[in-house]
């Protein structure tokens, strides 16, 4: 195992920190765009050691993006496959056709050889090089595994990410390169392990039975009986499922219904298109006039009468 290569933006002067940051990852990454999302004095840190066959990067920066995209595939061709692993971080993972969004203790695939839009940030995400054919010949739908965030409770999920962060964490652990090269094949076993133990076609069906519903809330957001055993009962599915469909996004189905009609409410009244507060109420599914301008207030920190177009 080879001592690790360790950067920080720190070393450079403030103009130049995120410049340099995209040297050194996609120099020990891959080529891609990338862009600040966080309005902030950028402070990023990366630190790359191999183990046997893979490679680990740990990064801490603040949120930002990058995309691969197809001039991306033609100048800087590569089949690599990436583990990642977001243990104290955030962000989300656009590939073939798949949104997901990131959280802390995520472990997610995605593939080099095919464009990407990848936003993340916070402190010590972990990603890991995979040659493509270590996962390709064992699983050879592996690209259908891309962009969808591995279900931690079927089995093997929670060891791999208990092996991937000890890896990651005690890298001059492993100097012998005999126990360096058998730890990191019992972390893909265990990897193929846990992608052959994942329900995909559920994962896949419950993708997009979030974007059904989310369409169906915005269709029926003014009918007050707009509930979640309402929305069970129009697909055809139990109301646990529904839950779990928005959990994959970190969500709620209640909570995503509150926060439609809050926005739909304030886009009332900031038009003009409604001519009191309890008018918007009523319209967008509130009953309770005084909760509605509770919650509004909490959400927007205005006073929903504060909005109103006065004649």
């Amino acid at each position: 195992m080879s001592q690790p290569c360790q950067y920080s933006t720190l070393a450079v002067t403030a103009p130049l920190r995120f410049d340099y940051w995209k040297e050194v990852v996609c120099h020990h990454c891959l080529d891609a765009d990338s862009k600040l999302l966080a309005q902030s004095d950028f402070d990023g840190a990366l630190e790359v050691h191999s183990m046997g066959v893979l490679d680990i990067c740990t990064l801490s920066a603040p949120l930002h993006y990058w995309e691969r995209s197809a001039q991306h595939l033609r100048s800087d061709p590569n089949d690599d496959l990436w583990l990642g692993f977001t243990r104290s971080g955030y962000g989300e993972l656009e590939q073939a056709d798949r949104r997901t969004k990131l959280t802390a203790d995520d472990l997610f695939l995605y593939d080099a050889s095919q464009p990407f839009r990848f936003s993340f940030g916070g402190t010590d995400n972990h990603l890991v090089r995979i040659p493509r054919q270590l996962l390709s010949q064992r699983l050879p739908g592996i690209a259908d595994c891309t962009a969808v965030v591995l279900d931690d409770r079927r089995p093997g999920v929670i060891p791999l990410r208990e092996m991937l962060r000890q890896a990651a964490s005690m890298p001059l652990g492993f100097q012998n390169t005999g126990v360096s090269s058998r730890y990191s094949s019992t972390l893909l076993d265990l990897l193929v392990v846990s992608l052959e133990l994942q329900d995909l076609k559920q994962t896949h069906d419950e993708l997009d039975l979030y974007g059904r519903i989310m369409n169906y809330i915005r269709q029926y957001l003014t009918e007050a009986d707009l509930s979640l055993e309402r929305i069970a009962q129009a697909h055809h599915v139990s109301t646990r499922t529904v839950t779990r469909a928005f959990a994959r996004h970190q969500k709620s189905p209640v909570a995503e219904i509150w926060k439609a009609r809050l926005l739909a409410s304030r886009d009332a009244i900031e038009r003009g298109q409604v001519r009191s507060i309890s008018q918007a109420a009523l319209d967008f599914g509130f009953s309770d006039f005084s909760h509605f301008s509770h919650a509004f207030r909490k959400a927007f920190g205005i006073a929903p009468h504060t909005l109103l177009r006065r004649e």
